[in-house]
């Protein structure tokens, strides 16, 4: 039991050692946990990305623009949450699944959905990048143009 107490107490004191001398370039493993610290810090200031959501397949036809400003680091799908508060036609449904994440299912005011294996929310980096990443896990840099695009499968292929 002592030896247990000790142990976690030499543990604490290593780990504020190296969070202490780590961004001075001491210990030989601590320039990752630097950069780590680095990019967190950044977390709490805002990027502005323009988000488009358009439909060119079905009626009812519809292409709407937004810029959107959110704090950087977050998920697109903060962004897409945020640009539907400003914005009816920006509303939207989604799915989860525990492998994929967020399926887009529904979006704009009249929440056009997608018909299985016919067509789908196609996630796209302008002007024509399709993101294999889904909108829970993709974390926009500021200036990205992100599009939501209703397509058929054969799109997909493109």
């Amino acid at each position: 039991m002592y030896s247990r107490m000790m142990f976690k107490n030499s543990l604490t004191v290593v780990i504020l050692c190296i969070s202490s001398l780590c961004c001075d370039g001491w210990i030989l493993h601590a320039k990752s946990l630097c950069k780590e610290m680095n990019e967190n810090s950044a977390k709490g200031s805002n990027i502005t990305i323009k988000y488009t959501i358009r439909n060119h397949f079905a009626e009812p036809w519809f292409e709407y623009e937004q810029n959107v400003t959110s704090e950087a680091g977050q998920p697109f799908i903060r962004f897409m949450e945020q640009a539907a508060e400003n914005d009816i036609n920006f509303q939207f449904s989604s799915r989860h699944s525990s492998k994929q994440g967020y399926a887009v299912e529904g979006l704009g005011k009249d929440m056009l959905a997608g018909t299985p294996g016919l067509a789908h929310w196609r996630f796209l980096k302008a002007p024509s990048t399709v993101l294999s990443l889904d909108v829970s896990r993709y974390i926009p840099k500021d200036g990205d143009h992100l599009i939501l695009d209703f397509a058929t499968v054969w799109d997909f292929a493109m």
